[in-house]
């Protein structure tokens, strides 16, 4: 089953128990670059982090305090103590890495450990004919009701969590399933016999629950949804607090390894937007935060502990008599009060930088990494040609650099979507796609059918018919008739009526319609998209013609030339109107065909309502339908800002008392034209027409040289979650965005409410561009499998998609994660990695780009705690320096 997916927690999108691979939303902090911030760590700026870094502030045991609490920020308090529950959070992980035993955990260079606190060995001690693994269990290690740590467990979690049985609520059996039994061995001995060879055995087991949790389904879907009675870590769960929203942890008195030096670790419930707030009251010791907050407490830190209250105030105390008589001085009362004020915020100001000061900002690169998503499974983006050419726009060390240089982080763009810099087998796999590019880009544009239009005309394309009706249509445009069939004159609006101007309705008659019927519906196909082009392509030219001709009669009504004006323009409005249903018709026929109708069915000849012959649109061909649908609005709408643009320049170059007499009339709307009528006797107005024409033909090439395609500008919608700091999101949206409008690409944004980005449009495909992050993981064949892993068609017709949300896989692909995950020489299986990884960048479904910064605001007398990076904490060695 899918996972949920959620906000990075305090590990900054860390799977600490690898309960499963989360997918991390982008924080407001994570986006936009910051001032150089000194003292990130202390008064003097750090060297930068290195690839493996984690910045925790050190100590040995014997330099900290015995006792003490601290009060550690979470976005939300645990549902579930259950950490393979669907709906266990980070702050699930979180409590399980404090309370239940880890037998593997990972280094700061993402490298699985061994824990020696509850393991005295782990070995592979035979690969054939089965492959069997023996864990000999610290004699010592047991859980907080007396009982030993045993063979019994680690039985309990396998047939919980194995699959086999449906009435276990399990987020995910991967490794589990290949688990053939669990047998006690010699004294603290346990064997795990696999039925196929699996090389992330390390995963197993971690966090481990007891029997009594996993014994049964009731036990493990509702036993530790409120409660973790038994547990076997330095620390022990006391009470929820839903009141305070506070989760406490205390001291497992029972602990057999090294003594924790906190008393109790508070989880405070404190949302991202409030945590800025909460440290300046000095209610949370430990939270993630972004970069503004971190910013606000290094600014803090470096400021004089004498600053002044006001701008005059003199250093050090100041009398109250002072401060009146400097009050009374200043004029009126409404000034004295507004001195009072701004005194009042001075002060308030200063109390929050001195709370600050005692923090202190630790910083890291997160084992995270922000991709580009690109939905590979509807639109322009189903073209892997397109995708290449998408992704080889974009340059990441660019985007890289900005993120990550003000912060003086390495700031290499990720080369791999399945192993982080540092990390053994880690290789640049991005030559598989190729480096930025902009004509490559283009070319591979160029090879899909998107061509940057021709000088003076429009785009060529594959359509040869549409070519020869374009050359016809504009043809029969200057000579004045319209693109009606057999090229009879178009409807007459009538004479005295301006016409209103491309894209709106004509205020004086209503506006064209058509009965959506299979017949229209039929014609809207791509003979019908050509056909509405070439009448937008009339429309322009008709425009143009009416406003020479306008200009012309210099505001004369009963002149020719006004005459004129009138039927051209009269000719444009119905080109454009007709335009307009036809492209209905098109968006309309679009939801037809996803609905699957077919004119040589029962019924096909009824209205389009969102059914088809078959019944209701599934969910897949009602998003198919309503993606394609957008699609053409927002190609519309390009189109119709075009025009607008072009208007605007032309009418930027026309003469002062032209632009006088037209601001006295009714100007029509934006675009081109043929000109000539039968009262230009020396064929000024044409000749007036025809430059006009070219100025507005230049405009318009200056304002959207994008490519097209029969056509359409190809568009794609750019899908961002709408909250607090998604104005910076859309700033590295915008960076991406200028990088494609340079291979003829345009972008559109759409914003949305972030409780349902993922779950409305990621997860569900409803985008075309989207920014989200992974974190990255010490067992990549097994946690990265379903995010690449190929969709499949399921038997109610839906598709399987996993965790893969940009729908893009192959066959290949899952053939070499299966290899890899069944291989138990570990050079060999990180060169299966590599190969998948290769093929992951020229699918071009997902475009890594850099890693997260991670921005850890702590007390500044607290050590052992901070920018964890890869590593997984140890909750027992966080304490106060004595």
């Amino acid at each position: 089953m899918t996972d949920d997916v959620g906000p990075r927690g305090i590990q900054g999108g860390r799977a600490a128990g690898r309960g499963r691979r989360r997918v991390a939303l982008l924080t407001a902090g994570a986006l936009l670059p910051l001032p150089l911030m000194a003292g990130c760590s202390g008064d003097d700026e750090p060297a930068a982090a290195g690839a493996g870094s984690q910045d925790i502030a050190s100590a040995a045991a014997a330099t900290l305090r015995d006792g003490g609490t601290v009060r550690w920020a979470v976005d939300e308090l645990p549902g579930t103590f259950n950490a393979f529950q669907a709906d266990a959070g980070q702050s699930t992980d979180t409590v399980a890495g404090a309370v239940l035993p880890a037998l593997f955990t990972v280094d700061a260079n993402g490298v699985p450990q061994r824990n020696p606190d509850y393991l005295r060995a782990a070995e592979v001690t035979q690969r054939e004919p089965k492959q069997i693994v023996k864990y000999t269990i610290d004699p010592e290690a047991r859980w907080s009701d007396g009982r030993r740590i045993s063979a019994a467990d680690f039985a309990a979690q396998w047939k919980a969590l194995r699959g086999k049985n449906a009435a276990y609520w399990t987020a995910r059996n991967a490794g589990y399933d290949r688990i053939e039994k669990v047998r006690p061995g010699k004294s603290g001995e346990v064997e795990v016999v696999f039925a196929r060879p699996y090389a992330d055995w390390p995963s197993l087991f971690t966090p481990l629950y007891p029997k009594s949790v996993m014994g049964s389904p009731a036990a493990f879907n509702d036993g530790a949804r409120s409660r973790l009675a038994p547990s076997a870590g330095p620390f022990r769960v006391r009470t929820k607090d839903g009141r305070k929203d506070t989760l406490t942890l205390v001291r497992n008195t029972k602990w057999w390894g090294g003594r924790a030096r906190l008393k109790k670790i508070v989880l405070t419930e404190v949302p991202a937007a409030k945590r800025a707030k909460a440290l300046a009251e000095g209610r949370i010791d430990v939270a993630d935060v972004d970069r503004g907050t971190a910013k606000e407490i290094t600014t803090a830190r470096g400021t004089n502990q004498q600053a002044a209250v006001g701008d005059d105030a003199p250093r050090g105390a100041v009398s109250s008599d002072a401060l009146r008589h400097q009050a009374q001085a200043r004029g009126s009362e409404s000034e004295r009060t507004a001195e009072r004020e701004r005194r009042a915020e001075a002060a308030a100001a200063a109390a929050r930088r001195a709370h600050l000061r005692d923090y202190t900002v630790h910083r890291a690169l997160s084992p995270s990494f922000t991709q580009l998503a690109l939905n590979g499974s509807t639109g322009p983006l189903t073209d892997e040609r397109v995708r290449r050419a998408v992704a080889r726009a974009i340059d990441r060390t660019a985007l890289a650099k900005e993120v990550l240089g003000p912060l003086r982080l390495p700031a290499a763009p990720v080369g791999s979507h399945l192993l982080l810099a540092g990390q053994p087998g880690y290789r640049d796999n991005s030559g598989a796609l190729g480096g930025q590019d902009t004509d490559a880009a283009q070319a591979l544009l160029a090879e899909a059918g998107w061509r940057m239009p021709e000088a003076g005309g429009e785009e060529k394309t594959d359509a040869q018919p549409g070519e020869r009706e374009a050359g016809r249509g504009r043809a029969d445009a200057d000579t004045g008739r319209s693109d009606g069939e057999n090229g009879q004159p178009g409807p007459q609006n009538g004479a005295g009526r301006a016409h209103s101007g491309p894209g709106r309705a004509n205020p004086d008659r209503p506006a064209a319609t058509a009965p959506v019927t299979l017949t229209t519906l039929t014609g809207a196909g791509s003979a019908g998209v050509q056909r509405a082009a070439l009448l937008r392509q009339s429309a322009t030219l008709y425009d143009t013609a009416a406003r020479a001709e306008r200009r012309r009669a210099l505001g004369d009504r009963g002149s020719a030339a006004y005459a004129a004006y009138e039927r051209a323009s009269g000719r444009a409005a119905d080109a454009w109107d007709e335009a307009d249903v036809l492209a209905e018709a098109a968006r309309q026929q679009t939801t037809a065909l996803a609905a699957g109708w077919d004119d040589t069915k029962p019924g096909a000849g009824r209205d389009v309502a969102g059914t088809g012959p078959a019944g209701p649109l599934s969910a897949v061909q009602a998003r198919e339908a309503a993606a394609a649908a957008e699609r053409n609005r927002l190609a519309a709408d390009a189109e119709r800002t075009d025009r607008e643009h072009a208007q605007a320049a032309e009418d930027e170059k026309a003469p002062a008392e032209e632009r006088a007499v037209r601001a006295g009339m009714d100007v029509p709307g934006a675009a081109d034209a043929p000109g000539g009528d039968a009262g230009d006797k020396d064929g000024k107005a044409a000749e007036h027409g025809r430059q006009a024409r070219g100025q507005d033909d230049a405009a318009a090439g200056r304002s959207s040289v994008f490519v097209k395609k029969d056509g359409r500008p190809l568009m794609l919608r750019f899908v961002l979650p709408d909250g607090p700091g998604t104005a910076q999101l859309r700033t590295v949206a915008d960076r991406i965005s200028d990088m494609l409008m340079k291979i003829g690409v345009r972008t559109t944004v759409q914003k949305v409410a972030d409780k349902s980005y993922f779950q409305d449009h990621i997860a569900s495909g409803d985008y075309d561009l989207a920014l989200y992050s992974w974190p990255g993981s010490a067992y990549p064949a097994t946690d990265a499998r379903p995010i690449y892993a190929k969709p499949r068609p399921a038997a109610d017709g839906s598709l399987t998609v996993e965790q893969n949300y940009t729908r893009v896989g192959t066959d290949r692909i899952d053939q070499l994660f299966d290899q890899a995950s069944a291989e138990l020489d570990p050079e060999a299986a990180r060169d299966l990695v590599a190969q998948a990884d290769q093929r992951i960048w020229a699918a071009a479904g997902s475009v890594p780009l850099y890693r997260q910064p991670q921005l850890v605001a702590a007390r500044s007398d607290l050590a052992n705690v901070g920018a964890f990076g890869f590593a997984t904490p140890r909750y027992q060695d966080i304490g106060y320096k004595k």
